[in-house]
């Protein structure tokens, strides 16, 4: 079996087609410069993670897998992760994610459509995943080897073990650089998921653009706040790894450990979803210590209110607050000018990145709109998929004829070429024939002293068709009627109309793990508790 490729030149790395080649150089340049640090769950020099990825790869080889062979995950994020991530490149076989709030019927489908041969996992708190793992097996005829991070029982594999009787011997021949490295899910707890496939070229293109637009380097620490199994954080450890500097992950949300990474783990990068920061800000944490480190902050997986950006940048004595947008079917897309004005920064998701191409379409016609104007925003390019794994009946109506990609976001363009995000197609309320996008709401209610979270959605009327209701999260001790929200709305000169004319104050929004709330069950709820009140 051959070797991998001679460790390529600095000024090769713009143009190299795998991250296989960047952690080659940056091994080779320092391995002792530390890649992966976490607070709790360990680190790893650069030197020390493509050994450990070698020798799991070789481990894989060993277990029969080859190129194209699916290795499903379920691991917080964690330095086991990274090399989990980065030993599936090695030996050409595809990274297949699921989310920790997953359990076992959530995962089946997934795993079913998946086929993995193998999977990497371990007990979390008081989920027992190896325990899952061995469950489904028994009805998924691929998966043969469940890879345990600890300790492993009959039945199971160690991860540890796998690296350590490894170390030595031949690497699998190196895969070519268009072969799938990841397959991700969209929405994955359907009978029919929709699942996106990434090569390896298009991650390491992807994270040679992002890494170059906030000009990370060896000395950065970059913070991830969203979980690696979702293609924002998967990308953002590649911007990471592309630049040689040291991946600083959240293995699992909360503000007090968000706070904690924060001031304790002196981070100069931070990537995260507008919930992040909005809890976090709300619990008071931020008021405590200062985070003097922190050079960027870059807001994606959600629109993030201004007001929110603004606040979180406030209490950064040298940071700013901008923006991305991206999405598992494109991965990461737009990002706002780190040196660009705080309007910009904060109210839109910047320009697109190198490679793409943006329209605004009208949602009737279909037809282009000029600068300004408001419409659903439509993708192509390099990073942008061909089509959903399979079959899937999205794949007849995501595209257009002229192979554009809908992502179903309501957007304008400026003159300059900044994109602002005002909502998704799919959410707008249709009150008595006026259309309402609720992000506008949202965003005015989420700067609300007693408001942590927000999220306005429709509610059956017999007379409008749909009415608005708010449903809210309030920071303890606090209150909240729909009074005044009402007024709090009306002082910020927000028209009638718009208002919500029922207010649910709930303890928690559900929420995907990517931190984005999820509407449809609000949705369910609302229905549920008219039709409950009518009865």
């Amino acid at each position: 079996m051959k070797q991998l490729a001679e460790v390529p030149s600095e000024s090769d790395l713009q143009q190299y087609d795998s991250l296989i080649d960047a952690l080659l150089y940056w091994a080779g340049r320092d391995p002792n410069a530390m890649a992966v640090e976490t607070r709790d769950d360990g680190c790893l020099t650069y030197g020390e993670l493509l050994a450990n990825a070698e020798a799991l790869a070789r481990g894989l080889v060993a277990f029969g897998l080859t190129v194209g062979d699916r290795v499903a995950i379920q691991l917080p994020s964690t330095p086991e992760f990274v090399t989990t991530y980065i030993a599936c490149k090695l030996a050409g076989c595809v990274l297949t994610t699921l989310h920790m709030p997953y359990r076992q019927e959530e995962l089946r489908p997934l795993m079913a459509f998946a086929a993995p041969k193998a999977v990497v996992t371990a007990q979390v708190g008081k989920y027992d995943a190896p325990a899952t793992m061995r469950v489904l097996a028994e009805t998924i005829p691929s998966l043969r080897h469940v890879i345990v991070v600890g300790e492993a029982r009959p039945g199971e594999v160690s991860f540890r073990d796998m690296i350590a009787n490894n170390r030595h011997g031949s690497l699998p021949e190196r895969p070519p650089a268009d072969c799938d490295a990841a397959l991700c899910f969209t929405s994955g707890t359907s009978a029919a998921p929709k699942a996106v496939l990434r090569t390896q070229r298009s991650f390491a293109r992807n994270a040679s653009v992002f890494s170059q637009m906030l000009s990370i380097g060896t000395q950065d620490r970059v913070m991830i706040a969203p979980p690696l199994t979702h293609v924002f954080g998967l990308s953002c450890a590649g911007n990471a790894i592309h630049s040689g500097a040291t991946i600083v992950p959240i293995p699992i949300f909360s503000p007090e450990i968000y706070a904690d990474y924060l001031f304790e783990m002196k981070p100069t990068v931070i990537y995260s979803a507008p919930a992040h920061l909005a809890a976090t800000l709300k619990s008071g944490e931020m008021d405590k210590r200062s985070a003097d480190t922190v050079r960027d902050v870059i807001v994606g997986g959600a629109i993030c209110p201004p007001d929110v950006a603004a606040q979180f940048e406030a209490k950064l004595p040298n940071g700013r607050v901008g923006c991305l947008f991206g999405m598992t079917e494109t991965t990461l897309s737009t990002q706002t000018d780190p040196f660009a004005p705080a309007a910009i920064r904060h109210g839109t998701v910047g320009k697109l990145a190198q490679g793409l191409a943006v329209r605004i379409v009208d949602r009737e016609t279909g037809q282009p709109l000029p600068a300004g104007a408001e419409g659903e925003m439509q993708l192509s390019g390099y990073s942008v998929l061909e089509r959903y794994v399979g079959e899937h009946e999205a794949n007849s109506t995501a595209f257009t004829t002229d192979g554009w990609f809908r992502t179903g976001d309501i957007a304008s363009l400026d003159a300059e070429g900044n994109i602002m995000i005002t909502g998704r197609v799919k959410d707008v309320i249709n009150r008595g024939g006026i259309k309402i996008n609720p992000s506008d709401i949202e965003s005015v209610l989420d700067g609300h002293d007693a408001i942590v979270q927000s999220a306005v959605v429709p509610m059956p009327d017999e007379i409008l068709g749909e009415r608005l209701c708010a449903y809210v999260v309030v920071r303890a001790g606090t209150s909240l009627t729909l009074d005044e929200v009402c007024a709090y709305l009306a002082e910020r000169s927000i028209a009638k109309m718009r208002w919500p004319e029922r207010l649910e104050v709930v303890d928690a929004m559900p929420m995907t793990p990517t931190r984005k709330i999820i509407k449809p069950v609000l949705v369910a709820d609302i229905r549920k508790k008219l039709g409950q009140a009518c009865a």
